[in-house]
């Protein structure tokens, strides 16, 4: 960990796939690579040796940091072991012995430079401008390549396992990558995404892609077109190529979802959909099928067109955990499908995701509820109380100008741990205020509001 630049803010899905690229982490029985490497980070944690910066909506850790000391302990003991290289402002030119992982934060390094540390197996930038990096890491020993800020050319590195780019180029030459794990294409903010659809251009993800058995997440910071799977050219079993390593996919361009899909990314936990123009009839897209994603955990849908009947045309995966919708004009009678799923805990509502100026759930839905966010400039009337939520911890309302006030009864959930308002009406941050008193006449001296 001491790779990272000080005081860096290590995002632990970042850190968990270059962990598992580097093959640091051994495979245990029933568990995936993820989640060993999961406990792994929380062993440091609980020594105290890591500590947590950034938590996400339910808990889980986002992002974490180390402690500048032992940065300067690992920093010395990697180097003097030659595991890696951290180039910085302290170092004028790269050593001439082997140096087998190179880590970039300040200096910039020539390709003569590079060519003489070589053979690299990881080179991880962090420099804040891009550039173009030289073509001398263009390398069959490269492994990892983490280039967010830059560009690499990287089309003879046939032992890749890992690449974090900007340049959307790389799509072209990725299924040369047979040991590909992770693929992380960074072009857009993902509030580039959600806000400025229409200046997105998507990308095309080759055919290829479904013969890559070894993908474990492929991210992108962007959309791009999926093509459907190719037939079986032979009948049988055998025939058909299983992603079964394949856990993120994100973000798909009109994402068709027909029933071979499911067959062949049968373990995905992570999908990210996004629908730009509005289609003849919903049913094309055949996203009944969703369903026998049945390790599904998380779906991010975007939509940028009107369609009411979207959700009747959804069948949403049981183990459904977090769930964001973004624009669709959806009517509110309709968010009945969403509230039945069995285990959601996160919902986002997002831009214009739901049409009328009045919601009123239904009792006996959204009951593992615990995370709510509602960015909705129609809703006027929210009616809700302790029934309707009765697992609410933190309720998060942005940029609801109409909405008046949130429902007293939303204070009488015992679990509520926060609500934060940004960009509201006085009235909704008065009730707000006036439900952490309700909370604190409860004991619950911990509760926090927040008005930004």
């Amino acid at each position: 960990m001491g790779i990272f630049p000080e005081d860096y803010n290590i995002c632990v899905s970042t850190l968990v796939r270059l962990w598992i690229s580097e093959g640091f982490i051994k495979l245990v029985k029933f568990k995936t690579l993820e989640d060993v490497a999961g406990e792994y980070l929380l062993d440091l944690i609980e020594r105290s040796l890591v500590m947590i910066s950034e938590k996400r909506s339910v808990g889980e850790i986002k992002a974490c940091k180390i402690h500048d000391l032992l940065r300067d302990l690992l920093l010395c003991e990697v180097e003097k072991e030659r595991f890696y290289l951290v180039n910085s402002r302290k170092l004028d030119c790269l050593p001439q012995s082997t140096v087998r992982r190179l880590s970039i934060h300040e200096k910039f390094l020539s390709g003569s430079e590079i060519l003489s540390s070589s053979p690299s197996r990881s080179i991880l930038n962090f420099r804040d401008k891009k550039y173009i990096l030289p073509e001398v890491i263009n390398s069959r020993f490269i492994r990892v390549l983490h280039m967010a800020k830059a560009r690499p050319s990287v089309e003879r590195a046939l032992n890749l396992r890992y690449l974090n780019t900007c340049d959307s180029m790389s799509l072209h030459s990725i299924y040369k990558f047979r040991n590909l794990q992770t693929l992380h294409i960074q072009l857009y903010p993902f509030s580039f995404i959600y806000y400025s659809p229409n200046s997105i251009i998507p990308l095309d993800l080759p055919p290829e892609i479904w013969k890559m058995t070894q993908l474990r997440h492929v991210q992108l910071d962007a959309t791009a077109n999926l093509p459907d799977p190719p037939c079986a050219e032979i009948e049988g079993e055998n025939s058909v190529i299983v992603l079964e390593n394949l856990q993120t996919l994100s973000f798909i361009n009109n994402f068709r979802c027909k029933v071979e899909v499911p067959k062949r990314i049968p373990n995905l936990k992570k999908l990210g959909i996004f629908y730009g123009k509005e289609p003849m009839d919903c049913g094309c897209y055949c996203l009944n099928n969703l369903v026998y994603l049945d390790k599904l955990e998380a779906l991010k849908c975007i939509l940028y067109w009107k369609s009411p009947s979207f959700l009747k045309n959804v069948k949403f995966p049981t183990l459904l955990k977090k769930l964001t919708l973004v624009s669709g004009i959806i009517p509110w009678e309709d968010m009945t499908i969403v509230g039945s799923l069995p285990n959601l805990q996160v919902l986002k509502l997002k831009r214009y995701a739901c049409l009328g100026p009045e919601w009123e759930p239904n009792e006996g839905e959204f009951l593992q509820l615990k995370f709510l966010l509602l960015e909705l400039f129609s809703l006027k009337y929210r009616r809700a109380d302790s029934i309707h939520f009765p697992k609410l911890e933190r309720l998060f309302i942005k940029d609801c100008r109409d909405l008046e006030e949130i429902p007293s009864g939303i204070g009488e959930i015992t679990t509520l741990q926060s609500i934060e308002v940004y960009n509201s009406r006085d009235s909704l941050v008065t009730s707000a205020k006036q439900i952490q008193e309700t909370q604190q006449s409860f004991g619950n001296d911990d509760f926090q509001v927040r008005i930004v």
